[in-house]
């Protein structure tokens, strides 16, 4: 290339940067916010001089061909070019011009490190970048001044990992242009988005003939209107051998102002986003929006389980739009939107509305083993619930969840759980089982669940209805089994039925505790705090009293008053026993002490013989034992084989996934053999995390202390502190599979902390109580209660200028995260504060 279209091209470049800038922001600098052409290579261009004299000189373009094996070479498919041929073209284009950013998609079938080891003796392997699998991408001004330009991708049925590619289905979501795209949205939280047959998507006749750019306002508007549905810009738009005709495509998507932005909750991005615009579809928690000029645009993101701060974000012409727009979610209260709940104590009770009672029939109570009191709901036998308005269930979200034991699981019928008895379309509400496999049914607008129970075992079961996107869900013990969108919302008005469904055609044959109703969508975390049987406080009770003196006569009723006077002495024991038992205080041996694991901080293992044995726990050993013991402590099964396989091998065939997992538990076996008190045992597909007292680990002791009923008293919070005072749960560990149990964890110390700052108050101990406001502030620097104690702290210690720098501090901090003022000043701030944490806590 001579030095004249060097200089031409540069020129041309800087003009490009130079109209970012003058549009308010440098949006190209992101790698997630740039768009690429690509380009297929094959027969009718691969010899092509101003094919390639585009691709040298255009931006953003980028590289799709195919690759095949032939005779022990890869070669492209109908011609005699090698593999070599097209890395030495690449090669010749990213060093004529040190600006370019290269992608590259490769589509192969066969052993991927076949083309590793090719692409790695290339002259192109120094300007690779590779991008581990769970990190995010970088920027263009990185990968120039880094001068890694090249980035491979590939597809097809692979096999291996390589060591330079990319597999597209774990970094990129897709569409394709020439098709309905429907149930896309499981995979929104990939950071990139392409769009794949573009050439072929179906537009409008042209008065000009076929002439594409005569057609610009339907690719452009295509192009827009997925752009908004996903929150993500089109990165990757796949054009065939027409990239000469769609050369307009990339400078009109950069003359789109777009609103980008982050969800994040405990510190981390979210996943999962819904949107309460028709026209948005789920999203990542990172978001990109286009904006067109004049118009308002308003975003209404809503996650299950969280309120937003700020709850909308509104652009209008007038004003200048922030670089990144910062969204925090924070949990609501479980007991929001809480319609009943019903707790089967000898009766039929809605806690909510304690003087209502219940018709129905064959229904009885009994008692289990290990769950104390339940309903028994055997064949033909139902409890009348009443009309689903009470229950906030019509035209509306909803979640309905329980505890369920089916004593008899019928293979080619239907268990019910709850139902009504009407048979239309949106008016027939059937919760069952069919043929074992969990089922949500709204009368020809169901969902079926390929998960498949087993009799005489306590499930917790949760179905959860989105209205804004029509989703049905399922969960298990916590965890989603499965979900579809799409569905208009149940519209039934008969009454429903507990044990009952689908015009008494199906029954529960079994037993049922602890059933609530919500009118909006739990929550995932909600959903495994009540699977790990969380109490939901609704308040005191009010339970009718019971003149059984008169009814039944003087005599009856002094036996029945000896009767309880026997009862409370027994009562009065186990409570002492009890309160005894509570207020033991949990050891906290010292550090580095023989036979124990630590996850607050960084992991850390000492053997019998008090050896560090931390590093001999590798990533994939660590990860394994931890998946088994933090699911033992949920559930007390385990974690089962195969969902061990999905989350730490995901992808690889079966019979690879079997031996990697033997070998892996084989080296976790052998190292905890050094350990007394532990060990990991098979029992019924699962793996069970197997403690003795002689074992210490400080997780374990204090999710033990958040169990037990009633809280924690003094002693025990404060041996709570101690336990998570050496830092964040798991620290510098980040597997996707963990971030739910790292949020609810993040959660309790804060609760629990905060609980103990107001012991501390009552006996003035300032120092104690800022200490404890810092070790908060670890998890959650914007938590407005900790926040507070720090100030309130430095107030009676008299420091009034410490305090107030702390408070612009936090201001400072929440405006740069939220774009927004935070909403009080330092006097109104400190009243709020004090009174609301009165109430809450105790706090003088």
């Amino acid at each position: 290339m001579s030095n004249c279209t060097k200089v031409c091209n540069r020129f041309v470049f800087c003009l490009f940067l130079a109209f970012l800038f003058f549009t308010g922001k440098a949006y190209s600098k992101e790698f997630s916010e740039t768009s690429f052409l690509i380009a297929k290579v094959q027969p009718s261009n691969i010899n092509s001089q101003r094919f390639w004299n585009f691709m040298q000189s255009d931006t953003n373009a980028g590289l799709e061909f195919e690759l095949t094996k032939e005779d022990e070479q890869i070669m492209l498919p109908g011609t005699e070019r090698k593999f070599d041929y097209i890395l030495e073209r690449i090669n010749q284009i990213i060093t004529t011009d040190s600006t370019k950013v290269l992608p590259v998609f490769l589509h192969f079938d066969g052993n991927i490190q076949l083309l590793d080891s090719i692409i790695s003796s290339s002259g192109v392997v120094p300007h690779i970048f590779y991008l581990p699998q769970g990190e995010a991408w970088p920027s263009l001004e990185y990968l120039i001044q880094a001068n890694r330009r090249v980035i491979f991708f590939i597809s097809g049925d692979v096999k291996n990992s390589g060591k330079t590619l990319h597999y597209i289905d774990d970094y990129i979501f897709e569409i394709s242009a020439n098709r309905v795209n429907t149930g896309t949205d499981k995979n929104t939280n990939r950071e990139l988005f392409m769009i794949s047959n573009f050439g072929d998507l179906p537009v409008s006749n042209s008065t000009r003939g076929n002439d594409i750019k005569n057609m610009v306002p339907d690719y452009i508007n295509y192009l827009l209107e997925n752009w908004t549905r996903y929150g993500k810009k089109p990165n990757f738009i796949f054009v065939g051998n027409n990239i000469l005709n769609f050369d307009f495509i990339i400078f009109q998507l950069n003359s789109f102002t777009w609103i980008t932005g982050t969800i994040r909750a405990s510190g981390k991005t979210l996943d999962k986003i819904y949107w309460k615009n028709p026209e948005v579809s789920i999203t990542g928690g990172k978001f990109c929006f286009p904006y067109r000029g004049g118009d308002e645009l308003t975003l209404t993101p809503f996650v299950p389980g969280y309120r937003m701060t700020p709850e909308q974000i509104i652009v209008t012409g007038e004003m200048e739009v922030p670089e990144n727009y910062h969204i925090m979610a924070r949990p609501v209260e479980l007991t929001q939107g809480l319609t009943a709940s019903f707790i089967f104590d000898e009766k039929t009770r809605n806690v909510l509305a304690p003087e209502k009672s219940y018709t129905g029939q064959n229904f009885s109570f009994s008692r289990d083993f290990e769950r104390g009191p339940v309903l028994r709901l055997p064949e033909n036998a139902n409890v009348n619930l009443g009309n689903p308005d009470i229950y906030g269930l019509r035209n509306s979200s909803f979640t309905v969840c329980c505890f369920v034991k089916f004593s008899e699981i019928l293979e080619y019928n239907d268990n019910a759980v709850l139902g009504n008895y009407e048979t239309e379309y949106r008016r027939g509400l059937h919760l069952i089982l069919r043929s074992g496999h969990p089922y949500f049914g709204l009368w020809a607008n169901d969902y079926i669940s390929t998960e498949k129970l087993e009799p005489n075992v306590w499930y917790h079961m949760a179905w959860r209805y989105i209205i804004e996107t029509g989703e049905q869900a399922i969960f298990l013990n916590g965890r989603n089994i499965g979900s579809s969108n799409g569905h208009p919302p149940f519209s039934g008005t008969a009454d429903i039925h507990l044990g009952s469904a689908l015009s008494q055609g199906a029954s529960m044959r079994g037993y049922i505790d602890d059933l609530n109703f919500w009118n909006r969508p739990l929550g995932a975390e909600e959903i495994t705090r009540l699977a790990l049987n969380e109490e939901i406080k609704v308040g005191n009770e009010k339970i009718p009293p019971r003149d059984f003196l008169n009814k039944y006569g003087l005599i009856l009723g002094i036996t029945v008053l000896s009767i309880l006077v026997f009862i409370l002495v027994i009562l009065t024991f186990i409570h002492k026993k009890k309160e005894f038992v509570n207020n033991q205080k949990p050891r906290v041996p010292k550090k580095n002490a023989a036979n124990q694991i630590c996850l607050f901080g960084n992991f850390n293992a000492v053997d019998n013989q008090e050896n560090d044995i931390s590093t001999q726990f590798t990533p994939k050993v660590k990860e394994l034992f931890l998946f088994v013991l933090l699911a033992t402590l949920k559930n007390k099964n385990g974690a089962s084989v195969s969902i061990i396989d999905a989350h730490l091998w995901p992808g690889l065939p079966a019979r690879k996934v079997s031996n990697n997992r033997a070998v892996t538990l084989n080296k976790l076996r052998k190292i905890l053999q050094n350990l007394d008190g532990i060990e990991i045992v098979t029992q019924n597909g699962y793996l069970i995390a197997n403690l003795e007292k002689s074992f210490f680990c400080d997780y374990v002791e204090a999710f033990e202390l958040c169990q037990l009923p009633g809280g924690m008293n003094k002693t025990q919070l404060e041996t709570f502190f101690q336990l998570v005072k050496k830092g964040r749960f798991l620290k510098g560990t980040n597997w996707a599979w963990l971030d739910e149990i790292r949020g609810y964890t993040g959660n309790q110390v804060i609760d629990n902390l905060l609980k103990l700052a107001a012991y501390y108050n009552n006996d003035n101990d300032l120092p104690k109580m800022e200490a404890l406001a810092k070790r908060i502030l670890e998890y959650d620097d914007l938590n407005e209660e900790a926040t507070w104690l720090q100030v309130w702290v430095l107030r009676q210690m008299h420091n009034i200028h410490q305090a107030r720098f702390h408070f612009e501090s936090f201001c400072t901090k929440y405006q740069n995260t939220l774009g927004e003022k935070f909403p009080m000043n330092f006097e109104q701030f400190n009243g709020h504060f004090s009174n609301l944490l009165k109430m809450k806590n105790g706090l003088k």
